[in-house]
């Protein structure tokens, strides 16, 4: 019986040292990833000509990264390497991040959200901040080392206008149609349990650390008991709500899926007529004991059609 009492002292003593011990690695991981978000985004110690900065991403984004920018467009790494490199800005527009936080792992796939700051030239020879993004920021640990695997923009301040030439990520093949086709139909049943407030659905499908952001409250990190008070509340009428459709798997990791959709948000105004808006979403799907869920998903607006 002494020798049982020890041993629960002794556990219960080793529990404060062990999540101090996980606070700490946690921690060094998000040091580690802004770290990596910076060299992405070449800003801060890993500031470079623009020339450079393209180079150097081509090489250093994973060869499936994808990104959904603030207007909508949806583009893959080779037309992102393409787009920018056909640019020419001065010195000085370039992305500002800041703000970062991890906010969940799952094996060798980070996420993590930063407010990532734009210049914009003018002609009167002035380089404000005009526009601004919360994103959600995807990275891939490949032999050991942290690397950019995609991004959502999902803009706070939007951006005047969006290059939609080389957009689509066209030469981007499903990398496994069969799971595709099972994700597709999951993100359909997610649509329509929020339509419906389907709570106890939601609970069962979204991942203990989901999260989203938004474009109609872009400023706003949700998490899932934060979605789960939201939907209780929502009172769509017939025709409202979110409709999903182009569903595209993009790359896998392991147990760790990310895609994109199309979503269509319906909603009445105040005459009662059905007012549609387009937006473009970026979504992280996590596979646990067997069952695919959803992990976190970052919706931006399309501000002209695809």
């Amino acid at each position: 019986m002494k020798r049982i009492h020890v041993c629960m002292v002794a556990m219960l003593l080793a529990a404060p040292a062990m999540a101090g011990a996980q606070e700490a690695k946690r921690a060094d991981l998000e040091k580690t990833l802004w770290d990596v978000d910076q060299q992405w985004l070449c800003d801060g110690p890993y500031q470079k000509s623009y020339a450079e900065c393209i180079k150097f991403r081509s090489q250093y984004w994973v060869d499936g990264f994808f990104e959904v920018q603030s207007g909508g467009t949806l583009r893959n790494k080779q037309e992102m390497v393409a787009t920018q490199s056909a640019a020419n800005p001065i010195s000085g527009v370039r992305p500002f991040p800041a703000d970062f936080r991890l906010m969940a792992v799952y094996g060798d796939v980070a996420l993590g959200t930063d407010h990532t700051d734009f210049k914009t030239a003018r002609p009167d020879g002035t380089i404000p901040f005009t526009s601004d993004s919360h994103c959600l920021r995807v990275f891939v640990r490949m032999n050991g080392t942290w690397r950019p695997a995609g991004a959502g923009l999902v803009p706070v301040i939007p951006p005047t206008e969006a290059n939609y030439k080389t957009s689509g990520a066209v030469s981007t093949k499903s990398p496994d149609e069969k799971l595709e086709k099972e994700l597709s139909e999951i993100d359909q049943k997610w649509m329509d349990a929020v339509r419906t407030a389907k709570i106890d659905y939601l609970k069962q499908m979204y991942e203990d650390k989901w999260f989203e952001i938004l474009a109609w409250i872009p400023t706003v990190v949700l998490t899932k008991p934060e979605a789960m008070e939201r939907v209780a509340h929502l009172n769509y009428k017939p025709g409202e709500g979110l409709f999903a459709d182009q569903f595209r798997l993009m790359a896998v990791y392991g147990d760790v899926a990310l895609a994109t959709d199309r979503r269509i948000r319906k909603i009445a105004d105040a005459s009662g007529t059905i007012v549609s808006t387009p937006y473009r979403a970026v979504l992280v799907f996590v596979k646990e004991n067997g069952q695919w869920k959803v992990a976190a998903d970052a919706a931006v607006p399309t501000i002209a059609t695809e």
